[in-house]
């Protein structure tokens, strides 16, 4: 049993049963801190070791708290909330879980796009408004999908995307020769995506590059009728500039990643053609037990 101290500031990791038994196993001080985190009673966090985080803010003025903090593990991927530069200041490990949401993810996007391309919504609420007026769709088989990003996620994307016989381009600031060989996939240019692709899904990370990646110019440059899709970050699209040109081009999105979140702007979220999840993209039973696990992991490894 080590005696470092833990703080567990991530309600689905709180939420699962099998988890905590798992940490009560190997940790004997454990505290649960989910709702008002780093904002009250800062004296008990000055002996945490290590913190299993979500997606609060942590920065140098939330990290100044913990005195004796040893390693962070990030109950997800995104570290655009931490200030990461400040941690290895600090002599502080930062650990993602990645790829343990990928399968959630992926799976999310291709069925948002069966969605969309078919009409799904459209054609379910009329009917539940007892209106009979069938809305026709579209096949995704041998569509032109565009990924930006090609991480863990955006494999898996096109992994699933093969299926349907889709062409299949990728833009990122690295290219995977190998993955796009035995895929099938054409690297190609930003503009290229944009202007070319049907349907294109984002998995970027947040980072001074990518933060209004798609605003304006390149929404405007989009095919008449495409899909967005965005899974990744909210500040990844400008969500003012796409509200305007949304009618303009009848673009179909769906977004499960906003700024701020939560997200409550009436007039995109009554949008039709359009599909809005709270933040759900990695929220599968098995992607948070595969979460979990590698943040115990990471703990065990480096604390005592």
């Amino acid at each position: 049993m080590r005696k470092s101290t833990i703080l567990i500031a991530e309600k689905k990791f709180k939420e699962n049963a099998i988890l905590i038994k798992s940490l009560k196993k190997n940790f004997s001080k454990i505290i649960i801190d989910t709702n008002n985190i780093f904002s009250k009673n800062k004296k008990m966090y000055e002996n945490v070791d290590g913190i299993i985080l979500g997606l609060q803010d942590f920065n140098r003025n939330e990290i100044s708290y913990f005195k004796n903090l040893k390693i962070i593990t990030k109950f997800g991927v995104g570290l655009d909330n931490v200030d990461v530069d400040f941690c290895l200041k600090k002599k502080i490990k930062v650990l993602r879980a990645s790829g343990c949401n990928s399968i959630a993810v992926a799976e999310l996007v291709i069925g948002n796009i069966i969605n969309l391309i078919r009409n799904i919504n459209e054609n379910n609420n009329l009917l539940k408004k007892f209106k009979w007026q069938p809305t026709k769709g579209l096949e995704l088989y041998k569509k032109k999908v565009g990924i930006i990003g090609l991480g863990t996620i955006g494999k898996e994307v096109a992994l699933r995307l093969e299926a349907f016989k889709c062409t299949i381009s990728y833009h990122d600031i690295k290219r995977d020769l190998k993955f796009e060989k035995e895929n099938n996939l054409r690297a190609v240019s930003l503009n290229k995506i944009l202007t070319e692709s049907d349907i294109i899904t984002l998995h970027t990370p947040l980072t001074p590059k990518t933060l209004n990646l798609i605003s304006h110019k390149e929404l405007k440059i989009m095919k008449e009728n495409a899909i967005i899709i965005n899974t990744s970050r909210g500040k990844v699209i400008n969500l003012k500039d796409l509200s305007k040109i949304i009618r303009k081009k009848n673009l179909k999105i769906a977004l499960d990643v906003y700024e701020p979140e939560p997200f409550l702007e009436k007039k995109l979220l009554k949008m039709k053609n359009a599909i809005f999840t709270p933040h759900i993209g990695g929220t599968t039973e098995e992607a948070i037990m595969r979460i979990g696990k590698k943040n115990i992991l990471d703990l065990k490894k480096y604390l005592k």
